[in-house]
């Protein structure tokens, strides 16, 4: 007798699983917000964001905002035309036209290395001109590739948690506040680093090649947001060890990513940044001062305010104020989490040991409540090297807020219902923005500063004429006692705008003998005109003293210009 065949409502084999995954409904492309229509959603929304706040003409970079002479954003733009309009050296990054004759590296002006070399190999453009308009634009479009890259790798494929993780990620307060230093914008690096990490997760194994391309560009974009991600890189790697007993190969990855990821780095250094300019490297004074307050990331919004929440005025960099609707969102997911996903922590204790971390070194080594000092550490000598290079220690508490935004937005998505995880996240959004309406006041008022001119351009010209080839400056940069911004910002501005080669500049890392000025201006050509910082020579007869017999200066306002030979009258004439 044959036997018979079972019927669609037998039972399942044995050798099958006896449940199986559910199966995801098919879902037409153009309504799919893991695919590029949300993408899109969430890049214009971040893009549309940055223009609502900051103004189109800030984005396409022919505001005021850009061409003030005595801010940060003097040296960024500076220094990018220095670069971009210098010969190409060897390493690619080197430029001589300012430090003279020792040079520098683009990083240390904070070009934006990797986006000033692209623009200096395709698009170097013509004058002085500015490109950090459309960086800001491009930081905020991948701000929302971000929240669309976490949603995706996260699985969670709702138009409504995209959308609200896109608005709190665009409008993170530490993020809108930075618009001044322009590299720190670039913050989408940590939101693509908490991506691969998810990533990780969902595949059950590191994702070394997206680190790869994440870290050695992220070198080049902003050293300060790449360590940041390379805490989070070193979370993926210590949860990678921990699979080790499940398989060798969970090992083999562990070991393998790191020496591919650094020594890739470590190997396109020799062709963009070493060996480094003489004078190069030096420590920088401000760790423990430019620290995070313990109340930061309550402070800054219009429901929650504190008479002093800051100590004193270095604080300012530890500026991380998260919201107190997100923060209360926060709250809820860790309920839920509890309660639906209790093995949560320590699938991710890897993870949160890094973000307690950051949060301590942000804090730094002098503990600030307000205005009330707790305590203060003193800490090893061979932590210089670490606490000097990165002074600013009040940034790194920059990735612990994003990472608390994904938590209770993911959160709410993955254990609320989707009606009401919608109908919360866009009561969250409001109110977030709502409670920011203050914050993006103080930030229109710093985009609308634009400071009158503090060189008389055509002043300038008259006194150095068609024979000055080059400039040096008095004292060099960290040898006097004044502010950049008063004197030597905006005669580096003047010297890259008209091609004159600078013997020193507002730049990172690079120190000069502070003495002897007088031995190194007799050795100086004829063709060199010497501006004096007022500061340090307050009176004429100092510069000229300096300068020696025949020599002619002129007060230009904030400094005193020299030179050997030519007339004077024509500098003198208001």
């Amino acid at each position: 007798m044959t036997r018979p065949v079972p019927l669609a409502s037998s039972p399942l084999p044995s050798s099958l699983p006896s449940s199986l995954p559910p199966v995801r409904p098919r879902i037409a492309p153009w309504r799919d917000p893991a695919g590029v229509p949300g993408l899109l959603l969430a890049a214009l929304l971040a893009l549309g964001y940055a223009w609502w706040l900051y103004s189109g003409a800030l984005l396409r970079g022919d505001s005021p905002f850009w061409w003030r002479e005595n801010a940060d954003i003097t040296q960024y733009v500076a220094g990018f035309n220095a670069f971009v309009h210098d010969a190409w050296h060897w390493p690619l990054l080197r430029l001589n036209s300012l430090n003279t004759p020792d040079g520098t590296l683009a990083t240390f002006l904070d070009t934006v290395p990797l986006y000033a070399a692209l623009l200096k190999l395709l698009h170097p453009g013509t004058g002085y001109w500015n490109p950090y308009g459309f960086w800001i634009a491009l930081c905020f479009t991948l701000q929302g590739v971000g929240a669309w890259w976490i949603c995706r790798e996260a699985c969670v494929r709702s138009w409504a948690v995209l959308a609200a993780l896109a608005l709190l990620l665009a409008s993170f307060p530490a993020l809108t506040f930075r618009i001044s230093h322009t590299s720190l914008m670039s913050q989408w690096m940590l939101l693509f680093a908490l991506a691969i990490y998810v990533r990780g997760t969902r595949r059950g194994r590191i994702a070394t090649g997206a680190w790869m391309a994440l870290l050695v560009s992220g070198f080049y974009i902003n050293i300060y947001l790449f360590v940041m991600a390379s805490a989070i890189f070193g979370a993926d790697i210590l949860r990678e060890l921990k699979r080790f007993p499940a398989g060798r190969a969970a090992l083999v990855r562990a070991l393998r990513a790191p020496l591919l990821v650094y020594g890739l780095l470590f190997a396109t250094m020799w062709i963009t940044m070493l060996p480094l300019p003489n004078g190069a490297g030096g420590r920088e004074w401000g760790f423990g001062y430019y620290s995070m307050n313990l109340l930061a990331p309550l402070h800054g919004g219009l429901l929650l305010q504190f008479p002093q929440p800051i100590a004193h005025g270095g604080q300012g960099e530890g500026y991380n104020y998260l919201g107190v609707f997100v923060l209360a969102l926060a709250g809820c997911a860790l309920v839920l989490r509890r309660r639906h996903d209790p093995a949560f922590w320590r699938r991710h204790r890897a993870l949160l040991g890094v973000m307690v971390a950051l949060t301590l070194y942000a804090l730094s080594s002098t503990v600030h409540l307000g205005p009330v000092q707790l305590f203060s550490l003193h800490l090893p000598s061979v932590l210089d090297g670490i606490t000097s290079t990165f002074r600013s220690s009040g940034r790194f508490f920059w990735p612990v807020g994003y990472a608390l935004v994904v938590f209770a937005v993911l959160g709410a998505a993955r254990h609320l219902r989707a009606g009401q995880a919608a109908a919360l996240l866009a009561a969250v959004v409001a109110l977030q923005l709502w409670d920011l309406r203050e914050h993006n006041v103080r930030v229109r008022a710093t985009v609308a500063q634009a400071e009158g001119k503090l060189i008389d351009t055509a002043r300038w010209n008259a006194f150095l004429g068609t024979d000055i080839k080059a400039l040096h400056h008095y004292p060099p940069f960290r040898c006097g006692q004044t502010a950049a911004a008063e004197a030597l910002l905006p005669v580096m501005a003047y010297a890259v705008r008209h091609g004159y080669p600078l013997s020193t500049g507002y730049v990172a890392r690079a120190s000069k003998p502070c003495d002897n000025y007088g031995a190194e201006i007799a050795r100086l050509p004829a063709s060199t005109a010497v501006s004096f910082e007022k500061h340090t020579f307050p009176q004429q007869q100092d510069a000229e003293r300096l300068m020696g017999p025949g020599a002619l200066c002129a007060d230009m306002g904030i400094v005193f210009l020299c030179r050997h030979g030519g007339s004077a009258p024509a500098a003198g004439t208001p």
